[in-house]
């Protein structure tokens, strides 16, 4: 079996962060022998992940902070996880998707393209219902992740952010749609802190600083991303 990487934000989604540890203790001891998980907690100001951290049986579990709260910045939450993987294969998702048990397995025995990116179908909880894919999971090679060029933290404190990584997914790999192996999504209706609450989406400043970024970027010769700008401290 192949083991993988789960690299997982963290926000104040202590709620969520129990369920995740619930679902990793209930797979079977094959999958936990290979599955290792990385949160990075991106600097939450009230409720910490740490309080919430329980054994739960799998490969390894690593939990690490960001020294400074900005707004949406699991981009250098995703970087700092992939960086100290130590698999070849890792796992991106956001905190509120859950990987069941017959998608891990799948990412783990079957035969799969290294030059491949992976992306993944999704239903909702509790009922399970077909829901649109996510466009910010992905698994692929770290070798891969470092080949797009990771997340750039130029963009960290703005929402919307997600289609500049895609864009140099799609010019650099062939991303693939893995069916029918889905991630479950769950929305706050069922657990409250699945997603980020304190932090407004698409308001006007991110849209202006977005494309402002985009285009000083685009000035620069041979420009590269930036990561790993940030201070971060390990806790486990």
């Amino acid at each position: 079996m192949r083991p993988i990487t789960l690299v997982l934000p963290f926000y104040e989604n202590q709620g969520m962060l129990r369920e995740q540890q619930r679902v990793w203790r209930a797979y079977p001891e094959d999958i936990k022998a290979q599955l290792h998980v990385v949160v990075v907690d991106d600097g939450s100001p009230r409720d910490p992940a740490l309080p919430v951290v329980e054994p739960t049986g799998i490969a390894s579990f690593r939990l690490y902070r960001i020294r400074v709260d900005v707004r949406w910045n699991w981009l250098a939450c995703r970087n700092f996880g992939v960086h100290v993987a130590t698999t070849e294969w890792v796992l991106l998702t956001d905190i509120d998707h859950v990987v069941p048990e017959r998608t891990l397995r799948a990412l783990m025995t079957e035969t799969l393209d290294k030059t491949v990116v992976y992306r993944f179908s999704r239903v909702d909880a509790p009922a399970l219902t077909p829901y649109k894919p996510h466009p910010n999971s992905w698994f692929l090679t770290r070798r891969m992740y470092d080949a797009i060029g990771g997340y750039d933290e130029r963009f960290s404190g703005y929402y919307g952010t997600d289609a500049e990584f895609r864009d140099r997914v799609q010019r650099t790999a062939r991303a693939v749609v893995l069916r029918p192996d889905p991630l479950i999504r769950y929305p706050r209706e069922v657990i409250a802190d699945a997603s980020t609450t304190t932090y407004g989406r698409k308001e006007k400043r991110d849209h202006v600083n977005v494309a402002r970024i985009r285009e000083a970027r685009a000035r620069i010769p041979h420009w590269k991303t930036k990561r790993l700008t940030f201070p971060y401290d390990r806790l486990l």
